[in-house]
């Protein structure tokens, strides 16, 4: 019960964060903010990418959210939430922002069984869910958005520090590449990448040269870079394709 009450503290309030959910960014209806040092994200973000049934109480103002055995409450403006019947103290409580109902990510990915991590260099909240968790969104999977094809690097290739990401996707469409680190001993995400939206020409082939992070605590022999790649058209994001590679 203690990790509920651990805040997750941020230096600083100007920069954008982003949040990642098993490993691939979780998309979002409104961008994630930061109230006194805790992030908070839009309510249906994170308990619809945990699978969780969501109830919406006006008279009360109060948010159920149940997954699986587990049953969270939480009320607009109050800083005592419950799981399963016990109270839970919050720095910051549920509340609305533009007109969405925002909920304090670490106590929501914790009371569910999460595990949530800040990574400072890239200002990205990682919630990273056991076998009982949701499955992370893949993105639109209309017909006309089909995932990329990478021809270059081919997995468990060993390159770096910069490496060579081609391939053929959707003409007319634009690529999304991000690089996601992890710990060769647990699998553990240690930093993120962030992608840029790149043009794919007419005859849909992409490349682009993207580097692989160094890392302060652990060597490249104790690092694999997972490089997903996204087909976005019209607004619109294609499922990832993954490539695993390996620094020299």
């Amino acid at each position: 019960m203690l990790g509920l009450l651990l805040a997750l503290t941020l230096p600083g309030a100007a920069q954008s964060i982003a949040v990642t959910f098993n490993g691939r960014p979780l998309p979002t209806t409104a961008p994630p903010v930061e109230k006194n040092g805790r992030v908070l994200v839009a309510m249906r973000d994170i308990f619809e990418a945990m699978n969780a049934q969501l109830q919406w109480n006006a008279a009360s103002r109060t948010v159920t959210a149940t997954q699986g055995s587990t049953r969270i409450v939480l009320t607009i403006g109050n800083a005592t939430a419950y799981v399963d019947g016990r109270p839970v103290s919050l720095s910051v409580p549920a509340q609305i922002i533009g007109g969405y109902t925002y909920v304090p990510l670490r106590f929501v990915g914790e009371s569910t069984g999460a595990r949530v991590q800040w990574i400072d260099a890239t200002r990205t909240v990682a919630v990273t869910t056991g076998s009982g968790g949701g499955v992370p969104p893949q993105g639109s999977t209309h017909a006309a958005i089909q995932p990329p094809t990478v021809t270059t690097p081919r997995p468990g290739d060993k390159v770096g520090p910069a490496v060579e990401v081609a391939g053929r996707t959707t003409p007319g469409s634009a690529i999304r590449i991000v690089t996601y680190v992890y710990t060769k001993a647990s699998g553990t995400l240690v930093s993120q990448v962030p992608g840029i939206l790149h043009d794919v020409g007419a005859n849909g082939e992409f490349s682009h040269r993207i580097a692989l992070p160094a890392n302060r605590t652990y060597g490249p022999p104790d690092l694999y870079y997972d490089i997903h790649c996204w087909t976005v058209l019209a607004g619109e994001q294609s499922r990832a394709t993954v490539v695993r590679v390996y620094r020299r």
